[in-house]
């Protein structure tokens, strides 16, 4: 898979029979390899004993099914919480909740309920967080309410960087609501939320995104989310069938790598596997000199886009740097002019 997540001149908003969607212009300078595997086959510990299936991500975040017959349950998760916060946890769901159920067709629709949560000691909670809390617990526990309306909307051929798809569409609307429970010595977990100054679980998320499925692949072609005005995508997960048409594979380590390198007017920047956190940016020049710098809140996957207009022809340096000083990399970055 690979990602794009500055999408731009997309469209995928028509629904019915016989579409074409021009994704041609997706761009990444990332591969992000995922596992699907039997859980037998794993050789990490497993948390969900009815999991037969487990599907693993580069940074070693693993997601566990119940798959029975044409039928596919998820069960939650081990590595980064789904929440974003940065921590490493196990992400339960109340109940198995419906992934998938085969074959799809077209006017196909569902509503599905669930609820899931993962538990963070209160020594391994990002400062920040700490200070949203009006007590200082034990531990805390995250818990997410959600809603799922599913419905295959339309059908036709999707055009990819390197390949054409026959494919179904399945738009989902997800409603979530998050809760915040503290648990302190031997008393029951308490909910807090109402008392919680973090806007993240103060109010409701609703997410709108279109999944694109084809005979030909284990996974989906394509995931295409949605930004709040449900008209363009703020980011496009696609398959890629050769991986040489991105210019990295990512192997779980944090990355950054600029492209198109040369560049003449605008240079994108692609961040991979970062820890939240702030960031700096900085370009020097052969000298040594800082001629740009840019600080940036990041966190897993992301991409800006920088205009390099003013800056002369040559060759400069590009390096990416956490909030300690600590260097992620550097790399040469090529200006020219026509």
């Amino acid at each position: 898979m690979a990602s794009d997540n500055l999408p731009e001149n997309i469209a995928i908003l028509k629904k019915g029979g016989n579409q074409n969607w021009d994704l041609m212009g997706l761009q990444s300078a990332f591969t992000q390899k995922q596992k699907i595997q039997p859980v037998a086959n794993s050789k990490k510990p497993q948390p969900f004993k009815k999991a037969n299936l487990v599907i693993e991500s580069v940074n070693g975040h693993q997601s566990f099914f119940q798959k029975t017959g044409n039928t596919i349950y998820l069960l939650g998760s081990n590595g980064k919480d789904p929440m974003n916060i940065g921590v490493e946890t196990t992400t339960r769901y109340k109940n198995p909740v419906l992934s998938m159920k085969y074959p799809l067709k077209y006017g196909d629709s569902s509503t599905i309920t669930g609820e899931y949560a993962f538990k963070v000691a209160i020594f391994d909670l990002p400062r920040e967080k700490m200070y949203t809390l009006p007590i200082t617990p034990d531990s805390i526990r995250y818990r997410c309410i959600f809603t799922q309306n599913k419905k295959v909307d339309a059908w036709g051929t999707l055009s990819l960087p390197d390949n054409n798809y026959e494919v179904l569409r399945e738009k989902i609307i997800e409603e979530k609501e998050y809760r915040l429970d503290v648990k302190i010595g031997n008393l029951p977990w308490q909910d807090i939320t109402s008392s919680v100054d973090d806007p993240l679980i103060q109010k409701k998320h609703l997410n709108y995104s279109y999944h694109f499925h084809s005979n030909e692949t284990n996974s989906k072609v394509a995931v295409a989310y949605m930004k709040e005005n449900q008209v363009n995508p703020k980011a496009v997960y696609y398959t890629v069938s050769d991986p040489s048409s991105t210019m990295r594979t990512a192997d779980g380590r944090p990355d950054v790598y600029a492209y198109p390198n040369p560049a003449i007017n605008e240079v994108r920047f692609e961040f991979s596997n970062l820890k939240p956190n702030t960031y700096a940016l900085k370009i020097y020049n052969i000298l040594g000199m800082v001629v740009r710098q840019e600080n940036y809140n990041l966190n897993g996957f992301n991409t800006v886009k920088l205009d390099i207009s003013k800056l002369r022809k040559g060759t400069y340096l590009y390096n990416l740097t956490d909030a300690k000083g600590k260097t992620i990399a550097t790399r040469r970055l090529m200006v020219i002019r026509p």
